[in-house]
């Protein structure tokens, strides 16, 4: 299609969020400013950090709360999408996008019944898909979409063995604005100066999240249960090993404790550090605005979660930085072992401190490797490619409707037919994992000590009237025998 034959769009996307999300705000900005497309956000609090960005950036947002934490919150899920529908149907969007899994579910059903033109779900990790509840309701309600768009190609894979046409899946990447990542633009951190480490000290830094430890859950892919998915630990851990042949190498660890529970994580790390004697070995820099800066004064950046899409990696390589990364989720897009950079096994801290030496051992090498990074990066992903294929593919799909959307009639038959899947997720989600999985087995041990303290109360109670009836019978014997003396006297 030429760009005199783009068709000027009313956008909506549609995310969970309340911090964060800065794709989000970039794909918008960029899809009205490029593209010329009419943005709109849907956000689930108005005065929450996410939306005052998106309202910075001069993009429309309505407010919609949606959410499936608790049970009242997926019992009332119904009414959330009914309503989430009827402002689809107001506005008349031509393309509704959402993000994460917490928006996906609600915007899925409601714009099929809206009967928006084009519907999309652009996975921002295959992380639901590898755990137990999230899995089956995606799969079955993903006939719903126009397209699902992976941003890995793990993601593709998942969904092509859940069954999904693979003319269905369209792989688009988050990339960040390529702009805010250029290295012959940044300056220099500094650190070594700020920090009064001599010019030649090793430099290696992980930039991540403190992300709190998973619960054990249905949302969670069971391997993770009880985790923590970035890797500090590991980080920390193989630093120690690679101190012993870069004595005189500083560690970064650049970034805040996502929520309270993550912030305790990032104070059990440093607790790590202080038992291991690294406290000036392995730096917590907390949230740092310059990380593009920060990343060009490093000589190694690390990313060592267990599961991820591609994480910090795009940025690391954007700066053309030697990355080493776990082979895991959508990582190796990005970091092609022995091309772009080095992968290592999830977990294994011996892996990661082989792949950080190896890199300090062989600096022209790993030049290169971040040379390729770097070009790979520009070529497939930037913000503006991810733009360019947003914009494509909405054009693609918004011309091939075989009938006027936005049919009352189709909406109303629609509403009768989305019963069922009411009633099959239902059952499933609160009835079968909720109510029989979770809260049966804790009413069921209740039940059990409540059995248990019952039995006892009566024990002792049938032994207190016991020992009354004794002691009356006792004390019976006792008035009859006397009456029997006197009777003989």
């Amino acid at each position: 299609m030429n760009n005199t034959e783009q068709r000027k769009l009313k956008v909506c996307h549609i995310c969970a969020a309340l911090e964060g999300a800065t794709w989000m705000v970039e794909q918008l900005r960029e899809l009205r400013e490029r593209y010329g497309h009419d943005v709109y956000a849907c956000v689930i609090r108005e005065d929450c950090d996410f939306a005052e960005r998106l309202r910075a950036a001069g993009i429309k947002c309505v407010t919609l709360e949606f959410g499936y934490q608790n049970l009242k919150q997926m019992a009332l899920m119904p009414l959330t999408i009914v309503r989430l529908a009827r402002l689809f149907r107001q506005e008349r969007f031509d393309v509704v996008q959402s993000h994460l899994i917490a928006a996906m579910i609600a915007a899925r059903i409601a714009g099929w019944l809206a009967d928006v033109p084009v519907r999309l779900a652009m996975i921002a990790s295959p992380w639901h898909l590898e755990a137990r509840i999230s899995r089956y309701i995606d799969r079955d309600t993903a006939w719903m979409e126009s397209g699902l768009i992976a941003s890995c190609a793990k993601t593709a894979r998942l969904y092509e063995q859940m069954g999904v046409a693979p003319g269905k899946i369209f792989l688009i990447y988050y990339g960040p604005d390529e702009r805010k990542f250029a290295p012959e633009g940044a300056p220099l951190a500094g650190l070594r100066e700020a920090f009064g480490w001599p010019s030649d000290t090793p430099l290696v830094a992980m930039v991540a999240y403190f992300y709190p430890e998973n619960p054990k859950s249905g949302w969670v892919p069971e391997a993770f249960s009880n985790r923590a998915i970035k890797g500090h630990e590991e980080f920390v851990k193989a630093a120690a090993v690679v101190l012993r042949e870069f004595p005189n190498a500083k560690f970064l660890c650049v970034g805040r404790g996502f929520g309270e529970d993550g912030e305790k994580l990032r104070q059990k790390i440093i607790a790590l550090v202080n038992r291991l004697g690294l406290e000036k070995q392995i730096i917590f820099m907390g949230h740092r605005t310059d990380v593009d800066r920060i990343l060009r004064d490093v000589d190694v950046a690390v990313q060592a979660p267990l599961i991820e899409n591609l994480g910090g990696t795009i940025e690391a390589l954007l700066m053309q930085r030697p990355m080493v990364a776990t082979r895991v989720g959508g990582i190796p897009d990005s970091v092609r072992d022995g091309e772009t950079g080095i992968l290592v096994a999830p977990g294994d801290v011996e892996d990661l401190a082989r792949g950080i030496s190896q890199m300090l051992h062989n600096p022209k090498e790993a030049a290169r490797l971040a040379r390729n990074g770097r070009g790979l990066m520009l070529e497939r992903f930037t913000l503006t490619r991810t733009v360019s294929d947003l914009n494509q593919l909405y054009q693609d799909l918004f011309a091939k409707r075989k009938r006027r959307s936005y049919n009352l009639l189709v909406s109303s038959y629609r509403q009768l037919l989305v019963l069922p899947v009411y009633a099959y997720l239902g059952f499933r989600v609160i009835l079968i994992d909720y109510m029989l999985r979770i809260y049966a087995p804790v009413y069921l041990r209740v039940l059990y000590w409540r059995c248990i303290a019952a039995k006892s109360i009566i024990y002792w109670k049938f032994r207190a009237a016991a020992g009354h009836l004794r002691n009356s019978a006792l004390s019976v014997l006792r008035i009859a025998r006397r009456k029997n003396k006197r009777f003989e006297n």
